[in-house]
């Protein structure tokens, strides 16, 4: 706790403390990789959104305005396009399913590696 006291210290030179989120090990690594998992999922949602509106006539513009609009969800992230780009998320899924393998859940690592196709 010590070392995570005095790092917080070092942050708190540009960042303020309030914003300073602390967490062992696993939690922080998760938390990284969690994180850009969900882009990713976000990203590939509208993606198949898109083909859909496309078969169906409906504008994906509309469609992501519209759920944009709903607060559990907000207007971040939700262009269409050709995918995620950058190496980032798709390392950082693979890494999810490779650590729920080593943990014995195949379940869960068959999901992450179909996230990524």
């Amino acid at each position: 706790q010590a070392a995570v006291d005095a790092l917080a210290e070092v942050y708190a030179n540009w960042v303020p403390k309030d914003q300073i989120i602390t967490a062992n090990l696993w939690s922080a690594e998760l938390s990284k990789l969690a994180a850009n998992a969900f882009l990713a999922q976000r990203i590939s949602s509208i993606n198949a959104m898109s083909a859909l509106c496309e078969a169906t006539g409906a504008d994906v513009a509309q469609v992501a305005h519209s759920i944009g609009t709903d607060s559990r969800i907000g207007p971040k992230f939700l262009n269409a396009s050709v995918g995620f780009g950058g190496s980032c998320f798709q390392k950082d899924i693979l890494n999810l399913a490779y650590i729920c393998e080593c943990h014995g859940l195949k379940e869960v690592a068959d999901y992450w590696y179909s996230v990524v196709g």
